[in-house]
């Protein structure tokens, strides 16, 4: 699939916005009713959601560090769910929040952060 005359994407590979958890409703919703699950660096909200739909929500608080900082966190872990979408329990919406970059420095520590809790390969 050609995005435009430049980028090429591969299909599946790709991240709509369909599959992702925009709205602040729903953001309080998997935060208040979600099954929480946490790692050394991040808190993982999970819920079931709309049938064949999984949605990644992230949370990035100013205290983890500077807009640098917080936006290189959600470039790395948007990138890992990417790549691992088959890894995450479909029918979900999954909301990350950050608690501290002390885990996280580049994309195989994200990978390794979230395989705590999701198989990924």
């Amino acid at each position: 699939m050609v995005t435009d005359g430049k980028t090429r994407q591969k299909e599946g590979f790709s991240f709509p916005k369909g599959e992702r958890i925009l709205k602040p409703d729903d953001f309080s919703r998997v935060r208040k009713t979600g099954k929480r699950v946490s790692t050394r660096s991040l808190t993982i909200y999970i819920l079931p959601a709309e049938p064949g739909v999984r949605r990644l929500g992230l949370s990035v608080s100013s205290r983890v560090g500077n807009a640098v900082v917080r936006n290189r966190i959600k470039r790395l872990l948007r990138e890992a769910f990417r790549l691992n979408k088959e890894s995450f329990p479909r029918s979900s919406d999954i909301l990350v929040s950050v608690k501290s970059t002390a885990g996280i420095k580049d994309l195989n520590d994200c990978k390794q952060e979230l395989s705590k809790i999701f198989v990924t390969p």
